[in-house]
Protein backbone atom coordinates (compact mmCIF):
# COMPACT_ATOMS: atom_id res chain seq x y z
CA UNK A 1 0.00 0.00 0.00
CA UNK A 2 1.43 3.29 -1.05
CA UNK A 3 1.54 4.81 2.68
CA UNK A 4 3.10 1.87 3.93
CA UNK A 5 6.67 3.75 4.23
CA UNK A 6 4.73 7.32 5.52
CA UNK A 7 2.66 6.10 7.80
CA UNK A 8 5.83 3.86 9.38
CA UNK A 9 7.93 7.14 9.14
CA UNK A 10 5.76 8.56 11.80
CA UNK A 11 5.36 5.66 14.17
CA UNK A 12 8.73 4.93 14.21
CA UNK A 13 10.34 8.17 13.52
CA UNK A 14 8.76 11.05 13.93
CA UNK A 15 9.20 11.34 17.52
CA UNK A 16 13.36 10.57 17.49
CA UNK A 17 13.52 14.30 18.50
CA UNK A 18 17.29 14.99 17.83
CA UNK A 19 19.65 12.02 16.55
CA UNK A 20 22.98 11.14 14.41
CA UNK A 21 22.36 9.21 11.53
CA UNK A 22 23.57 8.53 7.89
CA UNK A 23 20.62 8.98 5.24
CA UNK A 24 20.46 8.06 1.47
CA UNK A 25 17.95 9.75 -0.60
CA UNK A 26 15.25 8.87 -2.46
CA UNK A 27 16.40 8.12 -5.56
CA UNK A 28 19.95 8.29 -7.12
CA UNK A 29 23.17 7.73 -5.68
CA UNK A 30 23.72 10.21 -2.53
CA UNK A 31 24.98 13.62 -3.28
CA UNK A 32 28.07 14.89 -2.71
CA UNK A 33 28.62 16.40 0.43
CA UNK A 34 28.04 20.16 0.36
CA UNK A 35 29.29 23.09 2.21
CA UNK A 36 27.66 23.19 5.72
CA UNK A 37 25.91 26.72 5.88
CA UNK A 38 25.24 28.78 8.96
CA UNK A 39 21.80 28.06 10.49
CA UNK A 40 21.19 32.05 10.14
CA UNK A 41 21.72 31.95 6.50
CA UNK A 42 17.84 29.77 5.74
CA UNK A 43 15.75 31.08 4.50
CA UNK A 44 13.36 33.59 6.28
CA UNK A 45 11.68 36.78 6.13
CA UNK A 46 12.49 39.61 8.66
CA UNK A 47 9.55 38.38 10.69
CA UNK A 48 11.69 35.27 10.79
CA UNK A 49 8.65 32.89 8.82
CA UNK A 50 10.54 29.91 7.19
CA UNK A 51 9.97 30.10 3.68
CA UNK A 52 9.51 26.72 2.47
CA UNK A 53 9.19 26.14 -1.84
CA UNK A 54 8.45 22.43 -2.35
CA UNK A 55 5.47 20.03 -2.10
CA UNK A 56 7.42 16.41 -2.00
CA UNK A 57 4.24 14.39 -1.83
CA UNK A 58 0.46 14.66 -0.80
CA UNK A 59 -2.26 12.19 0.27
CA UNK A 60 -6.00 12.37 1.00
CA UNK A 61 -8.29 10.61 2.73
CA UNK A 62 -11.85 10.82 1.96
CA UNK A 63 -14.32 9.74 4.51
CA UNK A 64 -12.28 7.39 6.09
CA UNK A 65 -14.21 6.97 9.10
CA UNK A 66 -17.95 7.40 8.12
CA UNK A 67 -17.34 10.88 9.80
CA UNK A 68 -17.60 13.57 6.62
CA UNK A 69 -14.00 14.70 7.45
CA UNK A 70 -11.33 14.41 4.97
CA UNK A 71 -8.04 14.17 5.39
CA UNK A 72 -4.85 15.98 4.09
CA UNK A 73 -1.81 15.07 4.52
CA UNK A 74 1.36 16.70 2.82
CA UNK A 75 5.26 17.75 3.01
CA UNK A 76 6.70 20.70 2.27
CA UNK A 77 10.30 21.83 2.59
CA UNK A 78 13.36 24.62 1.33
CA UNK A 79 15.41 21.79 0.54
CA UNK A 80 15.57 20.01 -3.11
CA UNK A 81 16.04 16.55 -2.37
CA UNK A 82 14.66 14.45 0.69
CA UNK A 83 16.64 11.19 2.21
CA UNK A 84 15.31 8.71 4.41
CA UNK A 85 17.19 7.88 7.47
CA UNK A 86 17.81 3.66 8.97
CA UNK A 87 13.77 4.15 10.22
CA UNK A 88 12.64 4.98 7.01
CA UNK A 89 11.98 8.96 8.44
CA UNK A 90 11.80 11.81 5.17
CA UNK A 91 14.44 14.29 6.11
CA UNK A 92 16.32 16.80 4.02
CA UNK A 93 19.09 16.23 3.18
CA UNK A 94 21.04 19.83 3.07
CA UNK A 95 22.26 21.38 6.75
CA UNK A 96 20.16 24.00 7.14
CA UNK A 97 16.72 23.04 5.29
CA UNK A 98 13.79 22.46 6.77
CA UNK A 99 10.78 19.54 6.30
CA UNK A 100 7.46 20.33 7.35
CA UNK A 101 4.62 17.65 7.71
CA UNK A 102 1.30 19.04 7.78
CA UNK A 103 -1.70 16.87 8.92
CA UNK A 104 -5.50 18.94 8.06
CA UNK A 105 -8.91 17.44 8.69
CA UNK A 106 -11.22 19.69 7.09
CA UNK A 107 -14.66 19.18 4.73
CA UNK A 108 -14.56 16.39 1.65
CA UNK A 109 -13.02 17.36 -1.44
CA UNK A 110 -15.91 16.49 -4.48
CA UNK A 111 -13.25 15.13 -6.40
CA UNK A 112 -11.45 12.71 -4.40
CA UNK A 113 -8.93 11.99 -7.77
CA UNK A 114 -8.37 15.80 -7.38
CA UNK A 115 -8.54 16.66 -3.95
CA UNK A 116 -8.76 20.73 -2.82
CA UNK A 117 -8.09 21.16 0.39
CA UNK A 118 -10.56 23.61 1.75
CA UNK A 119 -9.33 27.23 2.53
CA UNK A 120 -9.91 28.42 5.45
CA UNK A 121 -8.05 27.90 9.30
CA UNK A 122 -7.15 25.03 11.19
CA UNK A 123 -6.76 24.54 14.62
CA UNK A 124 -4.89 22.77 17.05
CA UNK A 125 -5.83 19.19 18.19
CA UNK A 126 -4.40 16.10 19.85
CA UNK A 127 -6.08 13.90 17.14
CA UNK A 128 -8.20 13.85 14.15
CA UNK A 129 -12.01 13.58 14.72
CA UNK A 130 -13.42 17.00 13.93
CA UNK A 131 -13.09 19.59 11.06
CA UNK A 132 -11.05 22.48 10.45
CA UNK A 133 -8.14 21.09 12.65
CA UNK A 134 -4.40 19.70 12.57
CA UNK A 135 -3.10 17.25 14.68
CA UNK A 136 -0.49 17.11 17.00
CA UNK A 137 0.56 13.33 16.13
CA UNK A 138 1.46 13.98 12.58
CA UNK A 139 2.40 17.66 12.24
CA UNK A 140 6.19 17.40 12.58
CA UNK A 141 8.97 19.84 11.75
CA UNK A 142 12.08 18.38 10.62
CA UNK A 143 15.44 20.64 10.42
CA UNK A 144 18.58 19.10 9.06
CA UNK A 145 21.50 20.95 11.32
CA UNK A 146 24.67 19.98 10.33
CA UNK A 147 26.91 17.41 8.36
CA UNK A 148 29.53 16.15 10.30
CA UNK A 149 31.29 13.33 8.24
CA UNK A 150 29.35 10.95 6.73
CA UNK A 151 26.39 11.55 9.58
CA UNK A 152 23.46 14.40 9.73
CA UNK A 153 22.35 15.80 12.96
CA UNK A 154 18.51 16.35 12.50
CA UNK A 155 16.28 17.72 15.18
CA UNK A 156 12.41 16.93 14.85
CA UNK A 157 10.06 20.02 16.81
CA UNK A 158 6.78 18.45 17.95
CA UNK A 159 3.58 21.34 18.47
CA UNK A 160 1.48 22.12 21.48
CA UNK A 161 -0.66 24.76 19.85
CA UNK A 162 -1.09 27.47 17.04
CA UNK A 163 -3.24 28.07 13.58
CA UNK A 164 -2.59 26.92 10.01
CA UNK A 165 -4.42 28.76 7.28
CA UNK A 166 -4.78 27.86 3.78
CA UNK A 167 -5.76 30.50 1.22
CA UNK A 168 -6.30 29.55 -2.94
CA UNK A 169 -3.85 31.67 -4.82
CA UNK A 170 -2.97 32.04 -8.73
CA UNK A 171 -0.05 29.75 -7.81
CA UNK A 172 -2.34 27.39 -6.33
CA UNK A 173 -2.06 27.36 -2.41
CA UNK A 174 -1.02 29.50 0.15
CA UNK A 175 -0.19 28.03 3.39
CA UNK A 176 1.32 30.19 6.47
CA UNK A 177 1.66 28.06 9.90
CA UNK A 178 2.20 29.50 13.31
CA UNK A 179 2.88 27.09 15.57
CA UNK A 180 3.82 26.67 19.24
CA UNK A 181 6.41 24.23 19.67
CA UNK A 182 6.14 22.06 23.02
CA UNK A 183 8.91 24.15 23.99
CA UNK A 184 7.24 26.90 24.14
CA UNK A 185 9.08 28.20 21.30
CA UNK A 186 7.38 30.17 18.63
CA UNK A 187 7.53 29.20 14.58
CA UNK A 188 6.02 30.18 11.44
CA UNK A 189 6.43 28.71 7.97
CA UNK A 190 5.38 29.82 4.57
CA UNK A 191 4.44 28.44 1.38
CA UNK A 192 2.91 29.13 -1.86
CA UNK A 193 2.44 26.98 -4.61
CA UNK A 194 0.87 24.14 -5.87
CA UNK A 195 -0.34 21.28 -3.76
CA UNK A 196 -1.06 17.46 -5.28
CA UNK A 197 -2.40 14.55 -3.23
CA UNK A 198 -2.54 11.12 -4.04
CA UNK A 199 -6.53 9.49 -3.74
CA UNK A 200 -6.35 6.92 -0.28
CA UNK A 201 -10.01 8.11 0.36
CA UNK A 202 -11.46 4.08 -1.22
CA UNK A 203 -8.98 2.68 1.34
CA UNK A 204 -10.21 0.25 3.10
CA UNK A 205 -8.98 -0.69 7.06
CA UNK A 206 -5.92 -2.11 5.78
CA UNK A 207 -5.73 -5.23 8.15
CA UNK A 208 -3.22 -8.46 7.39
CA UNK A 209 -2.28 -8.64 10.55
CA UNK A 210 0.12 -11.04 12.70
CA UNK A 211 -1.11 -14.46 11.77
CA UNK A 212 1.04 -16.68 14.33
CA UNK A 213 -0.14 -17.27 18.04
CA UNK A 214 2.55 -15.07 20.18
CA UNK A 215 3.81 -15.27 23.39
CA UNK A 216 5.64 -12.09 24.47
CA UNK A 217 8.41 -12.31 27.23
CA UNK A 218 8.90 -7.97 28.10
CA UNK A 219 12.31 -7.36 29.44
CA UNK A 220 11.11 -3.64 30.45
CA UNK A 221 7.68 -1.59 30.57
CA UNK A 222 7.07 1.97 30.79
CA UNK A 223 3.15 3.99 30.98
CA UNK A 224 1.78 7.51 30.59
CA UNK A 225 -1.53 8.72 31.08
CA UNK A 226 -3.15 10.26 28.12
CA UNK A 227 -5.68 12.08 29.40
CA UNK A 228 -7.83 12.52 32.54
CA UNK A 229 -11.42 13.63 33.21
CA UNK A 230 -13.71 13.31 36.25
CA UNK A 231 -15.08 9.77 34.51
CA UNK A 232 -11.62 8.57 33.74
CA UNK A 233 -7.76 8.29 33.53
CA UNK A 234 -6.71 6.50 29.88
CA UNK A 235 -3.59 5.25 30.57
CA UNK A 236 -1.00 3.51 27.84
CA UNK A 237 0.94 1.13 28.92
CA UNK A 238 4.01 -0.77 26.33
CA UNK A 239 6.09 -3.29 27.35
CA UNK A 240 9.00 -4.26 25.09
CA UNK A 241 11.11 -7.63 24.80
CA UNK A 242 14.13 -5.66 24.29
CA UNK A 243 15.80 -2.63 26.00
CA UNK A 244 17.07 -1.62 22.69
CA UNK A 245 14.24 1.08 21.82
CA UNK A 246 14.14 4.19 19.16
CA UNK A 247 14.56 7.56 20.81
CA UNK A 248 11.63 8.25 22.07
CA UNK A 249 11.53 4.58 23.96
CA UNK A 250 8.45 4.41 21.82
CA UNK A 251 9.32 1.06 19.97
CA UNK A 252 11.96 -1.50 19.30
CA UNK A 253 14.89 0.16 17.26
CA UNK A 254 15.94 -3.99 16.65
CA UNK A 255 14.05 -6.69 16.23
CA UNK A 256 12.01 -7.50 19.06
CA UNK A 257 8.40 -6.87 20.09
CA UNK A 258 6.29 -3.95 21.81
CA UNK A 259 2.91 -4.84 23.41
CA UNK A 260 1.29 -2.23 23.48
CA UNK A 261 -2.02 -1.46 25.90
CA UNK A 262 -4.76 1.49 25.45
CA UNK A 263 -6.72 1.16 28.79
CA UNK A 264 -8.87 3.38 31.37
CA UNK A 265 -9.35 3.52 35.14
CA UNK A 266 -10.42 4.88 37.77
CA UNK A 267 -9.30 9.19 37.56
CA UNK A 268 -5.46 9.67 38.87
CA UNK A 269 -5.75 5.09 40.57
CA UNK A 270 -2.83 3.97 39.26
CA UNK A 271 -2.80 1.47 36.75
CA UNK A 272 -3.70 -1.89 38.96
CA UNK A 273 -6.69 -3.76 37.62
CA UNK A 274 -8.49 -6.35 35.27
CA UNK A 275 -9.63 -4.76 32.01
CA UNK A 276 -11.80 -6.16 29.64
CA UNK A 277 -12.32 -4.92 25.91
CA UNK A 278 -14.42 -2.02 25.10
CA UNK A 279 -17.08 -1.72 22.28
CA UNK A 280 -16.23 0.30 18.84
CA UNK A 281 -18.74 1.81 16.70
CA UNK A 282 -18.67 1.45 12.98
CA UNK A 283 -16.67 4.77 13.01
CA UNK A 284 -14.12 2.77 15.19
CA UNK A 285 -14.45 4.69 18.39
CA UNK A 286 -14.73 3.51 21.58
CA UNK A 287 -18.12 3.76 23.09
CA UNK A 288 -17.63 2.95 26.69
CA UNK A 289 -14.76 5.10 27.73
CA UNK A 290 -14.88 3.79 31.65
CA UNK A 291 -12.83 2.63 34.33
CA UNK A 292 -11.96 -1.53 33.39
CA UNK A 293 -12.19 -1.30 29.84
CA UNK A 294 -9.76 -1.53 27.35
CA UNK A 295 -9.41 -0.10 23.57
CA UNK A 296 -9.58 -3.00 20.93
CA UNK A 297 -7.38 -2.07 17.88
CA UNK A 298 -7.48 -1.35 14.23
CA UNK A 299 -5.07 -0.90 11.67
CA UNK A 300 -5.25 1.94 9.57
CA UNK A 301 -3.12 2.17 6.82
CA UNK A 302 -0.67 0.08 8.37
CA UNK A 303 -1.09 2.29 11.51
CA UNK A 304 -2.16 0.60 14.79
CA UNK A 305 -4.21 2.30 16.96
CA UNK A 306 -5.41 1.09 20.53
CA UNK A 307 -4.55 -2.30 21.84
CA UNK A 308 -1.60 -4.04 19.91
CA UNK A 309 1.03 -6.19 19.17
CA UNK A 310 4.09 -4.38 17.02
CA UNK A 311 6.86 -7.17 15.61
CA UNK A 312 10.22 -5.33 14.31
CA UNK A 313 11.63 -8.15 12.11
CA UNK A 314 14.87 -9.22 11.46
CA UNK A 315 15.31 -8.57 7.92
CA UNK A 316 17.26 -5.99 5.83
CA UNK A 317 14.53 -3.23 6.28
CA UNK A 318 13.55 -3.85 9.89
CA UNK A 319 10.08 -4.31 8.58
CA UNK A 320 6.73 -3.74 10.94
CA UNK A 321 4.01 -6.29 11.58
CA UNK A 322 1.15 -6.01 13.91
CA UNK A 323 -1.66 -7.78 15.71
CA UNK A 324 -4.60 -5.35 16.62
CA UNK A 325 -6.04 -6.71 19.62
CA UNK A 326 -9.89 -7.21 19.59
CA UNK A 327 -10.91 -9.47 22.34
CA UNK A 328 -9.41 -10.86 25.61
CA UNK A 329 -8.45 -9.13 29.08
CA UNK A 330 -5.94 -8.24 31.49
CA UNK A 331 -5.19 -8.13 34.59
CA UNK A 332 -2.34 -5.66 36.47
CA UNK A 333 -1.26 -6.43 40.19
CA UNK A 334 0.13 -3.94 42.61
CA UNK A 335 2.67 -6.23 44.34
CA UNK A 336 3.35 -3.83 47.21
CA UNK A 337 7.12 -4.19 46.62
CA UNK A 338 7.57 -1.55 43.35
CA UNK A 339 6.52 -4.08 41.30
CA UNK A 340 3.54 -5.18 39.05
CA UNK A 341 2.72 -8.69 37.72
CA UNK A 342 0.38 -7.96 34.48
CA UNK A 343 -0.96 -10.93 32.80
CA UNK A 344 -3.03 -11.00 29.70
CA UNK A 345 -4.66 -13.34 26.82
CA UNK A 346 -5.48 -11.30 23.80
CA UNK A 347 -7.36 -12.39 20.37
CA UNK A 348 -6.29 -10.34 17.08
CA UNK A 349 -8.09 -9.56 14.42
CA UNK A 350 -6.66 -12.40 12.41
CA UNK A 351 -8.23 -15.20 15.55
CA UNK A 352 -4.54 -15.72 16.42
CA UNK A 353 -3.24 -15.65 20.31
CA UNK A 354 -1.39 -12.99 22.26
CA UNK A 355 -0.16 -13.65 26.04
CA UNK A 356 1.46 -12.28 28.44
CA UNK A 357 2.57 -12.73 31.95
CA UNK A 358 5.59 -10.75 33.42
CA UNK A 359 6.30 -9.26 36.79
CA UNK A 360 8.54 -6.22 36.87
CA UNK A 361 8.79 -2.49 37.45
CA UNK A 362 6.88 -0.31 35.21
CA UNK A 363 8.47 3.00 35.04
CA UNK A 364 6.36 6.21 34.62
CA UNK A 365 7.44 7.21 30.76
CA UNK A 366 9.42 10.45 30.11
CA UNK A 367 9.85 11.49 26.37
CA UNK A 368 13.50 12.59 26.44
CA UNK A 369 14.42 16.02 26.20
CA UNK A 370 16.65 17.52 23.57
CA UNK A 371 20.48 17.58 24.27
CA UNK A 372 21.29 21.24 24.70
CA UNK A 373 22.80 22.59 21.81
Amino acid sequence: MAMTKKILSMLMAFAVAFTMFSCGPNEGPEPEPTPEPNPDDKEQVEDGTIVLDSNFSGYYFGNFWDDGIGGYYFLLTNDTQLGLNAAMQEVPMTPGCWLLCVELWGDLSEDSANAIVPAGTYNFAQRHGEKNIFTAEYTVATYNAEKVGDLYRIQNTFFKDGTITVEHTEAGYKVVANLISNKDEEMKFSYEGPLTFEDQSDDEPFNPGIEDDITIDPIVSSYYTYETTEEYSNVVLMLFDTTNLTYDNMHPYEPGMKLHLDFYTEPNAGIAGTYTVGELNDKGMLTNKEPGVFYPGRLYSTMALGSHIEIVNDDDMMSVEYGVLVDGSFTITDNGDGTHSIVGSFTTAKDTTVECNWTGVVEPYQRPELPEE
